[in-house]
């Protein structure tokens, strides 16, 4: 309790501090922000659809991927310090050509815009175009330079309207409830420049995302095309490279030619053994006729005629079977029918011949040894004649056959090999060209989805103009300034208390000294309560009495040593009041004061035993008060410290209590047989540390008995008697 009301009293101290310099800090905060910047707000609305769209690629979203990742892509787009770059030079360039001194507009106010203007230099004043925003736009991007000295570049980064980060700071930027809807909220001071930031910001950030994505497809489809251009030549070159190989080498079909080959090969191999048993066997009956014709084949073979008929018709069978040959290999077949139509005319003719000259030739009709008719034997010998020369002609014919057969087994054995390494060339191309193709397909179809991504970054909800402003916080910045100051104030002082190592009043002298107080004496007031200084000293004096008396008892010496640290404390003035109150109700006081009763450097004080080797008439029935000299220059006798009944240590309140002063009241208190005799007080205290032992002092006005009540935690009490 005694803390609590200690913090309240140090309060009441205070309060004209905490009261005045809170007000004037209050002041100070309201001119300050007298003219302080109203805030407007904006807001837009962009649907996404990343999360529930239509992907023509079968991902989630209508951009693939992950949905979650596209979105806050998309989101950290907007922040971007390329997007805001963008739209800080649009918002300039917009703000300069549509700006007007004199009037407020939906692009920015009056008073905004001629401290731009006043701002700009004339060089970039010359930048504008006022027809165009694009043009102005583009003109400020080529006057902009990385430069201290460049303008455009100084504003993009410290200017409140065009700064890259003073834009980016107040742009807000979320996600509505987890769905495919992203919401961008603006402030500034200015409604046109707020509402006019996020109108351009709506056009920029879909331009850029645009450009960002689509730079990822647009660099591999060029390298797409350009594979499939290249691959495209060099497939082409090797098929018309291949063509022109069959053409040269006069290849139709190689497999169906190969296999025709392979088929006339062994269809000449086929008759080629026929021919052979053909001929051995005509050969055998032929050698049997010959010896059963004996003379008469020598003389038929020995006809001149006989033999070039022979000869002819072996001849004709030679060019029979060429022809069957030309017929077989598919020649032109209606020129080979007629030729070899008439080449067996010719063969049957040239028979007819051969036998009727053989007929001539054995005109006469006889017998062989077997005894069978020599013509019919001749007839027999003649016909396999003719099978003996038909089989020589087809054998040499199958022989030329045979040869041209070889050389086309080794005409088309390496146009094969060839054929099939141009083929797997061309297939290995032809490959590359389709993966490639399929790649640029892949790539065109990510191109297109992206597409459909831009496309539905629709604006579902404008920025409006903002035609209110935000409420200030001008209420809560004045409130805080008084507060705070407040606060500071208070804790300066706080600090102080905590620090200052002046009496003050009885807790504080308690705290520091650790020797209980006895009682406070006031300072004379020079102003408002100096009628009644006579009286509040009377109180004080009664107060400190009527602690005194108890102490003192009959039958014994009583003796009241007065001591203090340091001069000027109020000692010699205590005991004259003391004396002079005592006497007055009937005591018998004895008063010594150093320099007049005893000397301080005297050996009589300093070695003295006993209070009557300073005043030896002094009685017993008298009450002693004894003035000693300052303990800081000079000792005192234990023996006459502990004679004191009650040993007061009085000092001023309104003193610092130093080290020196500790280190003689620790002597003192060495000294001491019984320390309770021991108490402190203080001189020159102020009105509340009087009051905390003589009670209520005058005047006794209602506010005075309204603090004083207070002060005593009388929060229900009644008005104090002494009231007037």
């Amino acid at each position: 309790m005694d803390l609590f009301r200690y913090i309240v009293r140090f309060l009441y101290k205070i309060r004209w501090y905490l009261i005045i310099l809170p007000l004037i800090a209050l002041v100070v905060a309201w001119f300050l922000t007298r003219n302080m910047d109203r805030v407007y707000d904006a807001n837009t609305t962009i649907y996404t659809g990343m999360i529930t769209g239509y992907n023509i690629e079968g991902g989630t979203g209508i951009a693939g991927g992950n949905a979650t990742t596209n979105l806050k892509n998309l989101m950290l787009i907007v922040t971007t310090d390329a997007t805001i770059h963008e739209v800080s030079l649009r918002l300039f360039a917009r703000c300069m050509i549509y700006g007007n001194p004199n009037k407020d507009n939906n692009y920015i106010s009056a008073q905004h815009f001629r401290e731009l203007n006043s701002s700009v230099p004339a060089d970039v004043k010359a930048l504008i175009n006022k027809n165009s925003e694009a043009q102005t736009y583009a003109n400020l991007k080529a006057y902009e330079k990385p430069s201290q000295d460049n303008y455009i570049f100084g504003i993009l980064n410290y200017h409140p309207y065009f700064g890259i980060n003073s834009i980016t700071s107040r742009l807000k930027v979320m996600q509505l409830q987890g769905s495919d809807i992203i919401d961008i909220g603006y402030s500034a001071n200015d409604a046109g420049v707020c509402y006019n930031t996020l109108d351009i910001l709506n056009d920029v950030f879909a331009r850029q995302y645009q450009q960002l994505r689509y730079g990822e497809t647009n660099n591999v489809i060029k390298f797409f095309e350009r594979e499939v251009a290249r691959l495209y030549r060099i497939l082409t070159g090797a098929e018309d490279d291949l063509i022109r190989y069959n053409v040269e080498k006069k290849i139709i079909n190689y497999g169906e030619q190969t296999k025709a080959l392979a088929g006339m090969d062994a269809g000449h191999q086929t008759s080629s053994n026929t021919q052979l048993m053909n001929y051995t066997t005509t050969k055998a009956l032929m050698d049997y006729l010959e010896r059963q014709l004996g003379d008469r084949k020598k003389i038929i073979s020995a006809n001149k005629e006989f033999t070039n008929q022979v000869t002819d018709i072996s001849r004709i069978q030679s060019r029979i079977a060429n022809l069957k040959l030309m017929n077989s290999e598919g020649g032109n077949e209606v020129e080979s029918q007629l030729e070899l139509a008439k080449a067996e005319k010719m063969l049957q003719d040239a028979t007819g011949k051969v036998k009727d000259l053989t007929k001539d030739i054995e005109a006469s009709n006889f017998s062989t040894e077997t005894g069978v008719k020599s013509g019919d034997m001749i007839n027999k010998w003649l016909d396999q004649v003719l099978l003996l020369e038909k089989t020589k002609a087809e054998m040499s014919a199958n022989d030329d056959f045979r040869r041209k057969l070889d050389a086309q087994f080794l005409y088309y054995a390496p146009i094969g090999a060839t054929i099939s390494r141009k083929d797997r060339h061309i297939g290995f191309i032809e490959g590359n060209y389709m993966e490639m193709l399929k790649a640029l397909n892949a790539a065109r179809l990510r191109q297109r989805n992206l597409q459909m991504t831009t496309a539905t970054l629709r604006v579902l909800n404008p920025p409006m103009f903002p035609m209110n402003a935000q409420p200030t916080n001008r209420m809560m910045i004045l409130l805080g300034a008084f507060l705070l100051t407040f606060v500071l104030t208070a804790l300066y002082f706080f600090i102080i208390e905590l620090l200052d190592r002046t009496l003050r009043d009885r807790m504080r002298s308690e705290r520091i000294t650790k020797i209980p107080v006895m009682g406070c004496f006031p300072k004379e007031s020079t102003l408002r309560y100096r009628r009644y200084n006579k009286t509040i000293a009377d109180m004080a004096l009664r107060q400190l009495s009527k602690e005194l008396l108890p102490h003192f008892k009959e039958g014994q010496q009583n003796v009241l040593n007065l001591l203090s640290t340091d001069a000027a404390n109020g000692k010699s003035y205590l005991a004259q009041e003391l004396e002079n109150y005592w006497v007055s109700i009937g005591l018998q006081v004895r008063r010594l004061t150093y320099d007049e009763d005893f000397l301080a450097e005297d050996s009589r004080y300093i070695m003295a035993k006993d209070i009557k080797d300073l005043c030896p008439d002094v009685m017993p029935n008298e009450i002693v008060i004894i003035e000693y000299p300052n303990l800081d220059d000079n000792s005192i006798s234990p023996a006459l410290l502990n004679m004191g009944t009650v040993n007061l240590m009085v000092t001023r309140a309104n003193r610092t209590w130093k080290d020196v002063d500790q280190k003689a009241l620790k002597e003192v208190m060495s000294q001491l047989e019984d320390q309770n005799t021991l108490y402190m007080y203080l001189t020159e205290a102020q009105r509340y540390a009087v009051e905390e032992f003589v009670g209520q002092l005058p005047p006794y006005t209602k506010f005075n008995n309204f603090v004083y009540r207070i002060s005593q935690m009388g929060l229900t009490a009644v008005e104090n008697s002494h009231a007037k």
